[in-house]
């Protein structure tokens, strides 16, 4: 199983994921919170700042694009394709009230024609790998079984998966019911993301899906930075006085 630390709005910005690295590591890939392209078709400073290589070098990044207009999507894949990424991730589960009040994120799981619109467009011309991350329905776990039929007509490079819906946010139990669904149908790579804090966590959820490629975690990586460090058993070396001390256990 591949680990992921997934986006987090305001946290895992360039300089967090540098440092993470640095002294911590573990995460087999990093996502950028969203960028936003306009239809003037510009990024602002600092979106800019996140996504340049330079403010990224050394490490595996995906960026992630927030939009509800497939030709914005595509010009912002196009320029980050330029940059030398390898894939881009669309945005389908922010919850936030600012980012759905204007139709986009997990707001465009209520829309299912504007939805369908938006990845007709951006597969059917798409020259860079996509990844799709979402959650199961806007309202009620009962949306799902519909959006996954959908998403799955498309050749997605990912489909990760935060089993809530939009309503629920970041409360309430997760559904497992639904990725076992998606797993059942899905052909593209899975990835699920909710609820991981702790190693026993993973190990769970490793255990319930045994194939599972790939996990993420936001909420518990930010709490627990070595969370990824502790899932791999890596040992790191650790700066003392500017100084790298490795640490070693004498048996």
């Amino acid at each position: 199983m591949e680990y992921y630390f997934a986006p987090m709005e305001g946290v895992t910005t360039a300089v967090f994921r540098r440092i993470h690295h640095r002294l911590f590591g573990g995460p087999d890939k990093y996502f950028t919170p969203f960028i936003s392209p306009t239809s003037e078709h510009l990024l602002t400073a600092r979106e800019l700042r996140e996504i340049s290589p330079e403010n990224n070098a050394g490490l595996k990044v995906t960026p992630q694009i927030l939009t509800k207009n497939p030709e914005d999507f595509l010009w912002a894949a196009a320029q980050l394709g330029d940059m030398g990424y390898g894939e881009v991730n669309l945005n389908l589960g922010c919850p936030s009230a600012t980012v759905t009040a204007k139709g986009k994120g997990a707001g465009l799981l209520r829309t299912p024609e504007t939805l369908e619109r938006l990845l007709d467009g951006i597969f059917s011309r798409a020259e860079i790998p996509v990844s799709v991350k979402t959650r199961i329905g806007y309202a009620e776990s009962e949306e799902f079984p519909a959006l996954l039929e959908r998403l799955c007509r498309y050749p997605m490079a990912e489909l990760i998966l935060h089993c809530r819906t939009r309503r629920e946010m970041y409360a309430g139990a997760v559904h497992y019911e639904a990725f076992g669904l998606a797993a059942e149908r899905c052909r593209a790579r899975l990835c699920f993301n909710g609820d991981l804090f702790t190693p026993g966590d993973f190990t769970a959820l490793a255990a319930r899906y045994p194939d599972l490629p790939a996990a993420a975690a936001a909420r518990g990586a930010a709490e627990d930075p070595a969370l990824f460090r502790r899932l791999k058993g890596v040992n790191r070396t650790r700066q003392t006085n500017h100084r790298e001390v490795v640490l070693h256990t004498k048996i």
